[in-house]
């Protein structure tokens, strides 16, 4: 409880929300306080808060209610030129090199996180976030040239 304020700073940094940064805070040390002894019981809770906070984001992500009417309204106006750059950068994407294609396809087609991908392709979370970048500024570039 001595550190509740640190908690809140970093779930309030995070979830811009104080309601949310609350409850993540709230969950987090009740967690702490029901686990077996811990050797580090503040770093558990910081740990505990980030990924609370990181799962309410994935959930605010996901979760965009719209009517059907809204659906028409988006349809409707949908510019087809961004369709056809969505295609274009699709095209691009099948020409860069397999490794970088896979990663850009599992983390934004298949919405795998930093962490997974980096257990599932055995590189570090830095090595998959600065090879990500890679693979966005190639496509940037590629996209620059065709416009």
């Amino acid at each position: 409880m001595d550190h509740y304020l640190d908690y809140y700073a970093l779930a309030y940094a995070m979830l811009e929300d104080g309601d949310d940064a609350r409850d993540a805070v709230q969950e987090a040390l009740a967690r702490t306080m029901a686990a077996p002894l811990l050797k580090d019981p503040s770093g558990y809770c910081y740990q505990t808060v980030r990924r609370l906070a990181v799962d309410t984001l994935r959930r605010r992500k996901v979760t965009i209610p719209m009517s059907e009417a809204d659906i028409e309204d988006v349809s409707m106006a949908q510019d087809t030129s961004y369709a056809d750059l969505l295609e274009r950068v699709r095209h691009l994407r099948n020409g860069l090199p397999q490794a970088l294609r896979s990663l850009v396809s599992l983390r934004y087609e298949k919405d795998l996180s930093i962490g997974e991908l980096s257990k599932l392709t055995g590189m570090s979370i830095m090595t998959v976030k600065r090879k990500l970048r890679e693979a966005k500024q190639i496509l940037k570039e590629r996209l620059e040239e065709q416009i």
